[in-house]
């Protein structure tokens, strides 16, 4: 059983990595977003939601609590700092931030935020590789108990074909609640920590052009400084998403955990919990999307019963920047690539029409998202276009329009990036193989 030095030690190492990345990598600097001559692609974003909840599930992976719900508002900033480090590696920094506020009797206000830094790589071929390493807080207002650091590592590998793609990673995570205090073997009084080792595995199917099925299996082990909550559990998740028309998808997802507690006596050594959802999300303008929200979450406790939550929200999100070029994205022709007319080793025509742009870049999967690996040329009447030969497989990609990101006009989908925004989807087949839709 790790002991409190031993998962404490965890957390602070992992930001030490971070500021040690972004001080001692070379290149010139932090730009804008998407700037020319810049080394780093710099996203922010910040969104707002707010909805209803009937109960609010706090922490579950410490005690399960319940606590009342209510009408809420919700602030969440964030960004999103992409390096390339060659053609076939990059370097991603990603920050998210989360201000919960809830209008109830308790008046309770939620505050979480993380930092993850993230190493990938993409083979010759279709394999990938990633390291990631993340930092996380978290805390209540209405209860110090809740007030938790948290930090780890994860190193993962797959492939990504045509139509499918599939991940397998391990993962070391170390949680720290400085305000509550446990028992050890030894009867010694320490503050609460506990450690999360496991494996996951992740699969993505493309069937139709405008459809995406995801799942992911995910086994940990539980180690505490109280023996009361060693565990092992197991989490199964799907999610569908369809595309409705451009920019518009329709979510659902399913997720269901499964946990049996180490040194509990039977009938009190196992709990559940299992959350279905449905979604919306609509992209409005470049800069600006559109999402409608409602989940329903289960817990089984220990003794028998069950406490439901059901949650509504509706929220925006705003990647901001410099004001967008006029682009005429609802009514230009298809001009950049055809939906199934592409094969890999044959170029790829990309044109965007951008009348006062300045310059003009192509960024996406297929160059690790480097602003300067493959810019556009202005041609007449405000056209800029380039040609790419790309390997086969789903590929993502924006442009970048004076350093402003732009959902390509042409992309008959798009796919949330993670991150508040949408990025074009571009289906290269094999040379033997079929476009498909």
């Amino acid at each position: 059983m790790p002991s409190l030095n031993l998962v404490s030690r965890k957390f602070f190492p992992a930001g030490s990595v971070f500021l040690l990345l972004l001080i001692l990598t070379p290149g010139r600097g932090v730009a804008e977003t998407g700037e020319k001559n810049s080394d780093w692609l710099w996203q922010p974003w910040i969104g707002t939601a707010g909805g209803y909840e009937s109960d609010l599930i706090l922490d579950p992976d410490f005690s399960w609590q319940v606590v009342p719900g209510g009408g809420f508002i919700e602030l969440s900033p964030g960004f999103r700092l992409i390096r390339p480090l060659s053609d076939r590696t990059s370097f991603r920094l990603l920050n998210r931030n989360t201000v919960e506020r809830f209008f109830n009797s308790e008046g309770r206000t939620l505050f979480a935020s993380s930092l993850l830094g993230d190493f990938r790589f993409r083979g010759q071929s279709a394999f990938r590789g990633r390291a990631t390493l993340n930092v996380d807080y978290f805390n209540d207002s209405g209860s110090d108990s809740f007030r938790r650091l948290s930090g780890g590592g994860e190193v993962g590998a797959g492939a990504q074909f045509a139509r499918w793609g599939f991940e397998i990673s391990g993962y070391l995570q170390g949680r720290r609640y400085p305000n509550v205090l446990a028992l050890a073997d030894n009867n010694q009084t320490l503050t609460y920590t506990e450690s999360h080792h496991g494996m996951a595995g992740y699969l993505i199917w493309n069937p139709l052009g405008n459809l995406f099925f995801k799942g992911t299996l995910n086994g940990r082990r539980t180690d505490s400084v109280d023996p009361v909550y060693e565990s092992t559990s197991w989490t199964a998740s799907g999610s569908v998403e369809y595309l409705l028309m451009t920019g518009t998808w329709l979510s659902g997802n399913l997720s269901r955990q499964s946990r049996d507690f180490s040194n509990r006596i039977p009938g009190e050594d196992h709990d559940s919990y299992a959350q279905v959802g449905v979604g919306l999300s609509r992209v409005l303008t470049s800069h600006l999307n559109l999402s409608v929200r409602y989940a329903h979450s289960a817990y089984t406790y220990p003794l028998g019963g069950e406490q439901k939550t059901d949650r509504f929200s509706v929220g925006v999100t705003w990647q901001f920047g410099k004001k967008s070029p006029p682009i005429m994205i609802r009514t230009m022709d298809s001009a950049g690539p055809r939906r199934g007319g592409y094969t890999a080793g044959n170029a790829v025509p990309f044109r965007i029409q951008a009348s006062d742009a300045k310059s003009v870049a192509l960024v996406g999967s297929f160059n690790n998202w480097n602003p300067q690996a493959n810019p556009l040329r202005k041609t007449d009447q405000g056209w800029w276009e380039t040609s790419l030969v790309l390997g086969a497989g789903t590929h993502e990609y924006l442009y970048l329009v004076d350093g402003e990101q732009v959902v390509p006009p042409e992309a008959d989908r798009t796919v949330a990036d993670g991150f508040g925004g949408f990025n074009g989807i571009l289906q290269i087949s094999p040379i033997n193989g079929n476009a498909g839709p």
